[in-house]
Parts: C-alpha cells; sequence; structure tokens
C-alpha cells in the first residue's frame, strides 16, 4: 500500500455520495417497468454515446487492457482492442436496425420469437451467468487492496454495494444518468494521467530504451491463435445484453448508429492510451520505480498512485472508481431482468404487473451481485475471468441470434434449443475441468491443460464450444419442425 493523502479520500468520497444520491433521487420516479428497466425507451445520441462507453470501458478492460500491455506491449491496442473496432461497425450498420424494428425488451425475447420459451430460458441463463458482476467486483477488490491496502473482499463489499444500492433504487435511468458523470470522469483522468506517468519514468524515449523491442511490434511475440481468441471475445458484441438493452432503449436506430460511430473513436482512443501508460508502468517496474513482480493486472493502477501528487490522486481514484461502477451498474440491471422479466414472468407469473416485476428485478440485482462476488474469489486473474465469461454468452447466443435475426428459414424450436444447450453446457463443463484437472502457469497468465505433448490453454476452449453450438444449431435445422406462429 501506498499513502494517499487526505484530499484524495475527501475526493473519492464526495464521488461516491454523488452516485448514491442518484440513485435515491430516482427511486421513486418509474412510472412501469419500461421506465425503469429502459428508460422508457428515451435515450438520444448524447446519453448513448456516454451510456455506451462508460459500460463497455471499465476495470475489467482498464485493467485487463493494461495486463496485456503491461505483459506483451502494443499488441494489447493491435490484436485486442482493435478489432473489436469491426464488430461495433457490423452492430451499427447491420444490427441495430434489424433489432430496433422489433418491439423487444431483452436479448431473450428475440429467442423466444423465433425458437420458443425453452431456449429463452437458456439464453437468458447465459445472459444472467456473462452479466454477473464478477469482473467489476474484482476490480473493486483490487483497488481496496492497493489504494486503501483492504484485503480484497473488502473492497468488493464496500465499493461494490456502494453500486448495488443505486442500482437497486434508481434504475436504467440512474444507470444512465451516472454513466454520463462517469464518461466525463475517465476522459478527464487518462488525459491527466499520460504526462504524469511519463515524467515518473523519464520520458517515451527511455521506455524505448528499457522494453524489448518485441513490446513495439504490432502482433508482440504472442501466438497467433491466442490472439485470435482474444480478438474473438469481440464478438460478444453482437449478442451483448447490455449493448442491446440500449438499443431497445433509444428513440431511433439512427441514434444508435451515431452514438456507436462517434464511439468507436472514443473507443480507440481510450484503449491506446491504457496500452501507452501499461507499457509505462513495464518501464518503471524495469526500473525499480515499482516492485518488478508486481501483478500485470494491478501495474496501471500502481505506476499512478507513484506519480500523480495529492489531489489529483484522487481525481484519478474517482475516474477508476467510476468506470467500474458504470459497468457494475447496468450488467446487474441486465441481470434482474433476465430474473424477473425472462423467467418469472413467462414461468412463473405471466400477468405480473409493473411494480411487481420491478420489485422482482431488485431482487435479481442482489442476486447477481452476491453469484458475481463469489465468482470473483475463484478466479486469479482478470483477463481469463473476462475470457470466460465471453465463452458463455458467445457459444451459448451467438449462433441462434444471428440465424434467427437473419435467416427466417432457421426459426426451428430445435434448433435454437440445441445450440444454446450444447454451447452453455460445453462451455461450463470445459472450463470447470480444465481448471480442476489442469495447472495455472504465472508465465502463461492462464490454466493449462497437458494431454501428452500437446498444451491446451484455457483461453483455447472457444475453439471447441462454438463448433458445439453450431453443431447443434445445424442438427435441429435437419430435424426440427417449423416454429408455429
Amino acid at each position: 500500500m501506498y499513502p494517499i493523502s487526505t484530499i484524495d479520500y475527501i475526493i473519492i468520497a464526495i464521488y461516491l455520495l454523488m452516485m448514491v444520491g442518484v440513485g435515491i433521487w430516482f427511486s421513486k420516479r418509474h412510472s412501469s417497468f419500461e421506465d425503469y428497466f429502459l428508460a422508457g425507451r428515451s435515450l438520444t445520441t448524447p446519453i448513448l454515446i456516454t451510456t455506451l462507453i462508460s459500460t463497455y470501458y471499465g476495470i475489467d478492460v482498464l485493467f485487463g487492457d493494461s495486463q496485456l500491455a503491461f505483459t506483451d506491449g502494443v499488441v494489447a491496442w493491435f490484436g485486442y482492442a482493435r478489432p473489436t473496432y469491426a464488430f461495433f461497425l457490423i452492430a451499427a450498420f447491420l444490427l441495430a436496425n434489424r433489432l430496433k424494428k422489433e418491439n423487444f425488451r431483452s436479448l431473450p425475447d428475440i429467442l423466444d420469437k423465433y425458437y420458443g420459451k425453452e431456449t429463452r430460458y437458456i439464453g437468458a441463463l447465459a445472459s444472467f451467468i456473462y452479466s454477473l458482476p464478477a469482473l467489476s467486483l474484482y476490480g473493486f477488490g483490487m483497488l481496496g487492496d492497493v489504494i486503501m491496502g483492504w484485503p480484497p473482499f473488502i473492497g468488493m463489499l464496500i465499493l461494490g454495494g456502494i453500486a448495488l444500492v443505486y442500482t437497486l433504487t434508481g434504475g436504467f435511468w440512474a444507470v444512465a444518468l451516472t454513466d454520463s458523470i462517469q464518461f466525463v470522469m475517465m476522459c478527464v483522468v487518462l488525459a491527466i494521467a499520460v504526462p504524469f506517468a511519463f515524467n515518473v519514468i523519464g520520458g517515451f524515449d527511455t521506455m524505448i530504451e528499457v522494453l524489448p523491442t518485441a513490446y513495439f511490434e504490432s502482433m508482440g511475440d504472442l501466438s497467433i491463435w491466442l490472439i485470435i481468441i482474444y480478438a474473438s471475445t469481440g464478438l460478444t458484441i453482437l449478442v451483448e445484453p447490455t449493448f442491446y438493452q440500449r438499443i431497445f432503449a433509444a428513440k431511433s436506430y439512427k441514434n444508435v448508429r451515431n452514438a456507436l460511430i462517434i464511439g468507436i473513436f472514443i473507443w480507440g482512443s481510450y484503449d491506446w492510451v491504457v496500452t501507452i501508460l501499461a507499457m509505462a508502468a513495464k518501464a518503471g517496474a524495469v526500473q525499480g520505480i515499482i516492485p518488478a513482480d508486481i501483478a500485470p493486472d494491478a501495474s496501471l493502477l500502481t505506476i499512478m498512485v507513484v506519480a500523480l501528487p495529492a489531489g489529483v490522486l484522487g481525481l484519478f481514484m474517482a475516474g477508476v472508481l467510476s468506470t467500474e461502477m458504470s459497468t457494475l451498474d447496468s450488467y446487474c440491471l441486465v441481470a434482474g431482468g433476465n430474473v424477473a422479466y425472462d423467467f418469472y414472468k413467462p414461468a412463473l407469473k405471466p400477468d405480473a404487473g409493473d411494480d411487481e416485476l420491478i420489485q422482482k428485478t431488485r431482487w435479481g440485482v442482489g442476486l447477481s451481485w452476491i453469484l458475481g462476488f463469489m465468482i470473483a474469489t475463484a478466479f486469479d486473474q482478470m483477463l481469463g475471468l473476462w475470457v470466460f465469461t465471453a465463452s458463455i454468452l458467445i457459444s451459448s447466443v451467438l449462433i441462434p441470434i444471428l440465424g434467427g435475426l437473419f435467416f427466417p428459414k432457421f426459426h426451428k424450436p430445435l434448433a435454437g434449443l440445441l445450440s444454446t444447450g450444447l454451447g452453455l453446457s460445453s462451455t461450463v463443463i470445459l472450463n470447470m475441468y480444465i481448471m480442476t484437472q489442469g495447472t495455472y502457469v504465472t508465465a502463461e497468465e492462464t490454466y493449462v491443460l497437458q494431454t501428452g505433448t500437446w498444451e491446451i490453454f484455457q483461453e483455447y476452449l472457444m475453439y471447441i464450444t462454438v463448433p458445439i453450438s453450431l453443431f447443434g444449431f445445424i442438427i435441429g435445422i435437419i430435424f426440427g419442425k417449423e416454429k408455429q406462429s
């Protein structure tokens, strides 16, 4: 733990109180479930820009990107972050317009329409697992450890608990407003951080001198198969529950399209700055400015604590908190909707009213937070946790969602059921197997299963699970019957 000044603690405390205040302000301002869950479908382009960017760029990206940049250099941007922008373009020009034409409220709504309720429930389960705030809580634990000297679970409880409060009370309106505040914080703190980081390590030229040449090569020295897997996690955008929620909450397709196009430039800049800051942290570790054995996903935070003066550090920490709270609130709300709207209403009480759905959504938000806390303590590093949750979503719903949206002849219940069921079950089983039977290799920062002369990395499992989902879909198309209207 490094010493933090009183003014830094005051700035952080003021920010946290503001977030709680927003939730309380909106707590009694919901006229319906749609107002609580989708902000009355009234989001305009500026609000969409801030809420989309804030949601996708939390501590999981801040520290996940920085983890890869710290260990391997600019490949974190070229090989990991950059392919994501292509998926955003696909979403902007092909996917969003198709989704906006329908009166959906959630991702499982789509599966229900094209394949039936059984597929809806499996898709809702996959969405719920993906939306568990494990990554956010993991980040809060790291933040509390590095800054406050707390055990990680204390940081998860206190910092994550504050985000939980305003999500429970304020709904999507509170999420959208706090995302706007957090968007500004994110942009300001990163712009402030760069010159201070370079100053403490001796400048950009020093970074070039002390880091290996591979750090400045676009693909670094990573295996092409690993780069493909990292890039493939961007496929989640095409079936991302919080992204879909924002499409459904927008006033029009034009608002969504414009927000995504503008957002790509902001996302790209954000990723590049994080990459450079993490490389500066690596240079600091080589020079002894920060410990040489620092955990890669804590390196950026550590160099900032060393480099930033009192007051500025408080702003940076408030900005880091803002990035993750904007992610945690969005995913918890989606997970709560999966419980209330996608499970409870269709399966148990079809005539549930708005007040009851809001209440059940809040119960679901709380449940997702608790489960996310449990999962966050089971992983050794953030990038592996992200790949695991991304593979859950991609393997379960990518094939049936895109097949349903763009190929009407594929609307066969058996196809959706087999694809989602096999994709979800194979992902969970294989990941659990490799985590229990494999070995965590610190040098590779992942679990590895040794089978004879072969080494299977945990990240490679998507090469198995996505084809399994596709196989199930094809079998369902061949042998299934058309869905009855």
